[in-house]
């Protein structure tokens, strides 16, 4: 009898384990993006409307080249959760791999085109908007859902800046940033430090 409960038990931890998979206990990387994209993108706009410099488009280079190395110290520290995958936590980091590349290669191609504020600001509210949706919906977390579906939406209302307001679509991201990574971010590692 006892070793049916000690295998119940291993069963229960295990699911529990998996069930938050991929996500680095009381370390979770949403809100570190989330400050990151915030921080640049109002940099951006506030030296822009200061200066007036072109060169203030590309303040964005700073957000992975910060980031990716805390991501990687973060989940260095976290190896045990990186073994545990599921179909799910696959889907998702698939989809940030795509999703980091997409606006990577596009605020460069963009950019030297000369169109970034007409196009690629939008659609990184998009993707990051969809990204924290479909994370929110892989871990079954709702604020998550309505913080991606929210980002969307502002990704989608900012195509409406253009002309003179285009600058205007660097705030759209720190907002977008806010409501789709950090505040679900912070909501979700304080239900996985609190085991709920």
């Amino acid at each position: 009898m006892e070793e049916n409960f000690d295998a119940l038990e291993v069963i229960a931890r295990t699911r529990g384990k998996v069930e938050m998979d991929g996500l680095p206990s009381g370390k979770n990387l949403f809100p570190m993006w989330g400050w990151l994209t915030a921080f640049f993108y109002a940099l951006e706009f506030v030296l822009m409307n200061l200066t007036g410099q072109e060169w203030c488009i590309w303040l964005w280079v700073g957000i992975p080249l910060i980031g990716i190395p805390l991501m990687i110290a973060i989940l260095r520290k976290d190896r045990e959760r990186l073994h545990m995958r599921t179909h799910g936590s696959k889907l998702v980091l698939d989809y940030w791999i795509f999703a980091a590349c997409a606006i990577g290669i596009g605020g460069f191609v963009f950019g030297f085109c000369g169109i970034y504020e007409t196009v690629e600001n939008p659609l990184i509210c998009l993707l990051v908007g969809i990204g924290a949706f479909v994370t929110g919906e892989t871990v079954r977390y709702r604020p998550m859902i309505i913080g991606g579906l929210t980002g969307a939406a502002i990704g989608i209302c900012s195509f409406l800046l253009q002309g003179e307001l285009w600058v205007w679509q660097t705030l759209a991201i720190a907002l977008c940033a806010i409501v789709a990574l950090i505040v679900p971010g912070y909501m979700f590692e304080k239900k996985v430090k609190d085991g709920v």
